[in-house]
């Protein structure tokens, strides 16, 4: 029996880090036929499973002397991030998960490959050095014929002088790399000549019906038509004279003052996008979400303050399906309304099955399955 661990980024304030893990594990279940597949959660500094943060002494202290305005986020905005946390955290139940915050050596001995990936597991604005973040995620613990990654994305312009050479030899350590991002893949090749894949995120591995089957309703959803918005900052022109022109509401996800909305559960975002008359977002997992929807869509062309432009991963989406004219920049969008909202979606499907294709070749071939 072969048996597969996945090293991803812990987190349960993120619904496309959830889906991503869920919809790889489903895939090498179902379709690459794998009896045993968990993943492994490893970091301590998120909750598991679902519970809300108890407030230590650390943070009282940092309210009573109003530590960068803690008194306003605790009464505003604290419970309602963990209340979205806990509900997220539900749906980490659907996935096969093994709790090791040490990484034993002896991992390694239960499982015969570990898979790295999807998501910005190889972000190194995302690792912190006290949890050898670094080196899980090269799955430096594990012999280097069992390492593989699967659409893991870097999403960086440029790997810093720094760390380049623990890049470069932690590269060439791995038995099989595919990226997410083309730009991702350009860098492998910078970095150690190697020509690599780039394949889908495990969300697309799974088909529009079998998404529809886990999505849900929201209990306080009557049925109005709505745009959904799933971004920081305000909605643009254009989606707002859309909106009055259809007498459509706006919902936007990262609203805190629409509790229900903004707690939404990991299956609610999914129906929700599925629902829509049109969805609006800087987000990856939201954008492939609407494409397997087939639910009209606009990005948003946004970079985060602080840290690199990484919208290479949508860039690479929307030109794998054709979509590279949905942008908004700068408020403005070049498309007219009747051609915002009315998209052809004739060719996803064979998109996706040709995609899935591949990365089942790339699977198989790295798990020996050949």
């Amino acid at each position: 029996m072969l048996k597969v661990a996945i090293i991803t980024i812990n987190d349960n304030n993120n619904y496309g880090n959830r889906l991503q893990n869920y919809a790889l594990q489903q895939y090498l279940f179902n379709k690459i036929k794998i009896e045993k597949v968990d993943t492994i959660w490893y970091d301590p500094k998120y909750k598991y499973m679902s519970q809300v943060d108890i407030v230590d002494w650390r943070t009282w202290i940092k309210y009573f002397i109003n530590w960068k305005n803690q008194r306003t986020y605790l009464k505003k905005e604290y419970l309602k991030d963990n209340i979205r946390m806990y509900n997220i955290s539900k749906f980490t139940k659907k996935i096969s998960t093994r709790l090791d915050f040490k990484i034993r050596d002896n991992l390694s001995r239960e499982y015969d490959y570990f898979i790295t990936g999807s998501d910005q597991v190889w972000n190194p604005n995302f690792w912190l050095k006290r949890d050898n973040h670094a080196n899980i995620r090269f799955l430096k613990f594990v012999p280097k014929e069992k390492r593989i990654a699967y659409a893991a994305s870097i999403a960086i312009p440029e790997i810093p002088k720094d760390i380049e050479q623990f890049f470069k030899d932690s590269l060439n350590e791995m038995k099989a790399i595919s990226m997410r991002e083309k730009a991702g893949a350009e860098l492998v090749k910078n970095l150690t000549g190697r020509e690599v894949p780039v394949v889908v995120d495990p969300t697309i591995l799974l088909s529009k019906k079998e998404w529809q089957k886990i999505e849900l309703k929201s209990e306080w959803y009557n049925g109005e038509k709505y745009i959904l918005t799933y971004f920081l900052g305000n909605p643009s022109p254009v989606i707002e004279k859309i909106a009055k022109k259809n007498n459509w509401k706006i919902y936007n996800l990262m609203d805190k003052d629409n509790f229900d909305l903004y707690i939404s559960r990991v299956e609610e975002f999914i129906y929700l996008i599925n629902h829509a008359q049109l969805v609006a977002t800087d987000s990856f997992h939201a954008s492939v979400f609407s494409i397997l929807m087939n639910t009209p869509f606009l990005v948003v062309k946004r970079q985060q303050k602080g840290m690199a432009d990484m919208t290479s991963r949508i860039d690479t989406l929307m030109e794998l399906f054709g979509y590279q004219d949905r942008y908004i920049v700068n408020g403005e969008c070049k498309l007219s309304v009747n051609e915002i909202l009315y998209m052809d979606f004739s060719n996803v499907k064979a998109i996706q099955e040709r995609e899935i294709e591949r990365s089942t070749v790339y699977m198989k071939k790295a798990l020996n399955l050949e």
